[in-house]
C-alpha cells in the first residue's frame, strides 16, 4: 500500500491505496478513485486535478500516455514477488507484451529469473528508485507511447514468387551460367540479375525460362501485380536484347506465390517446423491469364516467428481487412442490439397473442357445448 492525497469533507489528508490500481488508471487515462487529488511516485508527484490551462495539466496527460509509468509498475510488481501471469492479469496486458518490457529490465541488469522449482518468476537484482528507473528507460520511452488509437500495421512479405516464360524461338547463351543441380536428361542453369531488387533466371533446356523473385516486404497487395508486370516486360526485353530469344508474353504463367503476414502477438504458439494448411477449395486469384494455382492458406514459423500465409491474393486481402470488418461490426452493434430487442419484444407480443387466441378458442368451444346442451333441453 502506498500513500496518496485524498480530499474528504473539505480536508486533504494522506491515505493508503493500492498503487497498482492507481498506475493502471493513469496508464489508461481513466479517472482515479473518487477524492484522490495527487499521486506520489516516491520523488516525483503528479497532480491529478490541476487548474485548467495549468502546466501540470500537460504533465498529467504526458504521464498518462508515457510508458515510463508502465516500467515502474512492472518493476514494483516484481518487487512484490508477483508471478508473470499475475502481473499480466493485474495490468490487463498480454504475456507477449509483458515479456517485451521484462526483457528490457533484464537487459539492464535490474531483474533476473528466480532459480527455484517452486517459483517460476523474476526477482530484483538491483534496487533503483522510480526516478532512476525513469532515467534508465528515457531513450526507450520516447519511441513507446501507449496510445490506444495507434495500431501497429502488420508486415506482409512476398516470397517464393516464380514466373514461367515459354520460349518461342532462339537459344539462350548460358555457358557462363551457374549449375546448381544435375537432372537426368538436362542441366538447369541459373543466372542472377540485380534489376527489380533481385531476380534469378533459370534456363529450362531452352523450352522455357523460370524467374525466381527475391523476397521483399510489401505495403500494398497491388504491388504484387505491378511487380509481376514489370518483371514480364523486363525479362522479355532482356532475353531479346542479350540472347536473341523470343519469349511468349501471352502464355506467361505464375507457378508459385507466397504472401506471409507477421503476427507478433501469436509468436511462440507454433513449434519450429510446425505447419497447418487449409485448402481454400478454389483457384488462387490470377495475375496472368494462364495462372492455375490451387488456393491454399497456412500457418508456419517462416519467414516470421508466426506467419499467416497464402498463395491467394483475394484471401490475403480479406485477412488484412478483417480488423476493419470487425470495427464496422462493433460500430453496428448498438443498432443490431436494438434490432434484437425489437424482435424479442415482437416475439413476446406474438406469444401473448397466441395464448389469448388459445384461451378464446377454448372459451368458444366450451360456450358451444353449453349452447348445444341448452338447445337439446328445449327440444326434449
Amino acid at each position: 500500500m502506498s500513500s496518496v492525497k485524498v480530499k474528504k469533507g473539505g480536508e486533504e489528508r494522506e491515505e493508503g491505496y493500492d498503487m497498482i490500481k492507481v498506475y493502471f488508471a493513469l496508464r489508461q487515462g481513466r479517472d482515479l478513485p473518487k477524492g484522490v487529488t495527487s499521486v506520489p511516485i516516491k520523488d516525483v508527484e503528479v497532480f491529478m486535478e490541476p487548474k485548467k490551462g495549468d502546466k501540470d495539466t500537460k504533465d498529467v496527460k504526458n504521464f498518462c500516455k508515457d510508458v515510463k509509468s508502465f516500467y515502474i509498475t512492472i518493476y514494483e510488481q516484481i518487487k512484490l514477488g508477483k508471478y508473470p501471469a499475475q502481473i499480466s492479469q493485474n495490468l490487463k496486458v498480454s504475456r507477449q507484451k509483458l515479456n517485451y518490457y521484462i526483457s528490457f529490465l533484464k537487459a539492464k541488469g535490474l531483474i533476473g529469473k528466480v532459480d527455484n522449482r517452486n517459483y517460476a518468476g523474476w526477482e530484483i537484482l538491483k534496487e533503483v528508485t522510480d526516478k532512476e528507473l525513469v532515467k534508465i528507460t528515457k531513450g526507450r520511452c520516447k519511441k513507446e507511447k501507449l496510445n490506444r488509437n495507434e495500431v501497429e500495421k502488420p508486415v506482409t512479405n512476398l516470397h517464393a514468387l516464380v514466373i514461367k516464360f515459354p520460349v518461342l524461338s532462339g537459344v539462350v547463351k548460358d555457358s557462363d551460367w551457374e549449375v546448381k543441380n544435375k537432372l537426368k536428361n538436362w542441366l538447369p542453369k541459373y543466372k542472377r540479375l540485380t534489376n527489380l531488387n533481385g531476380l534469378t533466371v533459370r534456363n529450362n533446356n531452352n523450352k522455357s525460362i523460370s524467374v525466381f523473385v527475391k523476397s521483399r516486404d510489401i505495403k500494398d497487395l497491388n504491388e504484387v501485380d505491378n511487380l509481376a508486370f514489370k518483371i514480364r516486360a523486363y525479362v522479355y526485353e532482356y532475353f531479346k536484347a542479350k540472347h536473341g530469344v523470343e519469349l511468349d508474353l501471352f502464355n506467361v504463367e505464375t507457378k508459385n506465390l507466397n504472401l506471409a503476414t507477421e503476427d507478433k502477438k501469436a509468436e511462440g504458439m507454433l513449434r519450429k517446423g510446425e505447419k497447418f494448411e487449409l485448402d481454400l477449395g478454389k483457384k488462387a486469384e490470377k495475375i496472368f491469364d494462364k495462372d492455375d494455382i490451387d488456393g491454399k492458406a497456412w500457418l508456419d514459423s517462416s519467414p516470421f516467428g508466426f506467419s499467416v500465409e497464402t498463395n491467394d491474393k483475394e484471401w490475403k486481402k480479406a485477412y488484412l481487412q478483417m480488423p476493419f470488418y470487425i470495427r464496422g461490426l462493433a460500430s453496428s452493434m448498438p443498432a443490431i442490439m436494438e434490432y434484437a430487442r425489437q424482435i424479442r419484444l415482437h416475439k413476446e407480443v406474438q406469444q401473448s397473442q397466441l395464448r389469448t387466441q388459445r384461451l378464446i378458442r377454448e372459451a368458444i368451444r366450451e360456450l358451444t357445448k353449453e349452447i348445444r346442451k341448452l338447445r337439446g333441453g328445449k327440444d326434449e
